[in-house]
């Protein structure tokens, strides 16, 4: 057993995150998204690229709201530790730039 605070436990709560997302319920989406973060803040730290993940995510869910500036400070995280661990010619990096 990998306990609840095991990146996997993230993805899985991101997997969920993503239906309610196409099911048209953003709020539970965000609440999912918010715990997988949690997740992976606890197990991997702020600057792991997986943890820009969980931005990235959230940012989706508040753009498709409407909620610009919102998503857009989580791009920029996103962004600023993708850069900073990735480089700017990895393919993660520029999908941040792509949801800005």
């Amino acid at each position: 057993v990998r306990g609840p605070y095991h990146r996997d436990v993230a993805d899985c709560y991101n997997c969920v995150a993503n239906s309610f997302h196409n099911l048209g319920k953003p709020e539970e989406a965000l609440t999912m998204h918010q715990k997988a973060f949690d997740i992976r803040l606890k197990a991997l730290g702020s600057g792991h690229a997986d943890t820009t993940t969980s931005y990235n995510d959230m940012a989706v869910v508040l753009r498709r709201q409407g909620k610009l500036e919102e998503a857009m400070a989580l791009y920029q995280k996103a962004l600023d530790i993708r850069l900073k661990v990735l480089g700017s010619d990895h393919a993660n990096t520029a999908d941040a730039y792509f949801g800005m």
